[in-house]
């Protein structure tokens, strides 16, 4: 069994995730990472209903409580012994209050805390875990608002979120340096755990207010792609995308 856990897998492009995971991966168990156990098992009925194969079950986990996610890979180990794929999705940030230093000191603070200092804390601390998978995976979800060629060509449209982009860009970073220690650490290539940065696009989410062009299905479609490949089919520590019928890398 290939054992999948998407954080944040209850709603949004990570329940799309799941969703995409539960009917494209064979023999997949699929956790699906929430603060709340009701809010999983509502989302689990739902993929059942529309027909989800895969079996499907809810983790608990706040990605920003360190004994959370300490009693979550608790809960994994015992349960399946092993994690094949940790796709870290869950995250959220909000707009500062004001211009005020100190409002955006706690804002910017905040935010990274959530989008950059826990997606290393989750990764961390499965290690272990997707050690003692076949071949272990860990899918960052970021963005193309983190990449620094397409920023400083001025090919992304205006936005004022660039707490949310530094964060993604600095998540896109970490991505590479946990691909760095593995080849630095583990001598042996078939045992090195692969890392990849996906970019899901502008999706219609209560993230945006529904604003997105894409639907979330599609913005899966690369994390799909991506757990469907073979093992050394795509390099660790490389971007990719899914758009307008490509699924493409993305310039860091």
């Amino acid at each position: 069994m290939t054992i999948i856990l998407v954080t944040g897998g209850n709603r949004g492009v990570g329940n799309a995730i799941v969703q995409a995971a539960g009917t494209r991966v064979r023999d997949a168990i699929v956790l699906v990472g929430c603060r709340s156990i009701e809010n999983a098992e509502e989302s689990i009925k739902n993929l059942k209903e529309l027909g989800v194969p895969a079996k499907i079950e809810p983790l608990q986990i706040t990605i920003t409580d360190d004994m959370s996610v300490t009693a979550a890979v608790r809960t994994v180990e015992e349960r399946y012994g092993k994690l094949d794929v940790l796709i870290n999705n869950a995250g959220s940030f909000s707009m500062p209050k004001s211009d005020d230093l100190t409002e955006l000191r706690e804002n910017w603070a905040q935010g990274f805390d959530c989008l950059v200092a826990s997606q290393y804390l989750v990764t961390k601390a499965f290690l272990p875990l997707l050690r003692k998978a076949e071949w272990g995976r860990v899918i960052m979800i970021s963005s193309a608002r983190g990449s620094l060629a397409r920023n400083k060509s001025i090919e992304m449209p205006p936005t004022q979120h660039m707490m949310y982009n530094c964060s993604k860009a600095a998540l896109n970073l970490m991505t590479i340096e946990f691909r760095n220690a593995e080849i630095r650490e583990v001598v042996n290539e078939m045992d090195r755990i692969t890392f990849w940065a996906a970019n899901p696009g502008y999706c219609k989410t209560a993230f945006n207010n529904f604003r997105g062009i894409k639907d979330v299905l599609e913005g899966a479609e690369v994390t799909a792609r991506l757990l469907e490949s073979r093992r050394s089919e795509i390099p660790s520590g490389t971007f990719w995308e899914f758009e307008q019928g490509n699924f493409q890398q993305v310039p860091w």
